[in-house]
């Protein structure tokens, strides 16, 4: 197998286990928002620019779901993004040898 193939089945595998873990994320937050369980789970406050989104009082299920929605949004968005893997780069090296019959050390490197 390719280093390409290696590439496109370890990308596309990592998309779908993040889809799997957003998915999982948000079904977990819809169980507990449907099995009742209210509390004060906390706030939750971001701004983005101009606008504000506050969360407060809200149910431990909505942290659950929102979270999963997030995930899913940002693997959705970035999709799937090949790019050419080259390893033909090759870097050559010259090395000069000189040969003289003193011990004495030169004033500057012969390279």
């Amino acid at each position: 197998m390719d280093i390409s193939t290696q590439i496109i089945i370890s990308l596309t595998s990592y998309k779908i286990a993040s889809l799997i873990v957003g998915a999982a994320f948000a079904y977990m937050g819809y169980r507990l928002f449907m099995s009742n369980v209210w509390g004060h789970a906390g706030e939750f406050e971001t701004a983005f620019g101009n606008n504000k989104l506050i969360l407060k009082k809200a149910a431990p299920g909505t942290f659950f779901a929102l979270f999963g929605a997030i995930i899913i949004s940002i693997t959705i968005y970035k999709g799937l993004e090949f790019k050419e893997y080259n390893n033909k780069t090759t870097s050559e090296t010259y090395i000069e040898i000189i040969e003289d019959d003193s011990n004495e050390m030169p004033d500057k490197p012969p390279f």
